[in-house]
């Protein structure tokens, strides 16, 4: 049976504190003060292969992760 590497792409949402008037002056005002980041949902899919077996699948440069 053949394997397949399948990178899916995940939104990130970067999260600000930000004073402001109201919503409407929170784009007018440069005093943002970045608190982190939350992932979101899938939005997109790829997918690479087939490979013959999972050492070739483990082997290819599409099986590279960061963490």
């Amino acid at each position: 049976m053949p394997w397949y590497i399948v990178a899916t792409e995940r939104k990130t949402w970067a999260k600000y504190l930000v004073e402001a008037e109201d919503e409407e002056a929170i784009y007018n005002t440069d005093d943002w003060e970045y608190l982190g980041y939350v992932d979101g949902d899938d939005t997109d899919h790829e997918i690479n292969g087939p490979f013959r077996n999972k050492d070739e699948a483990l082997h290819d440069n599409d099986s590279h992760v960061d963490g």
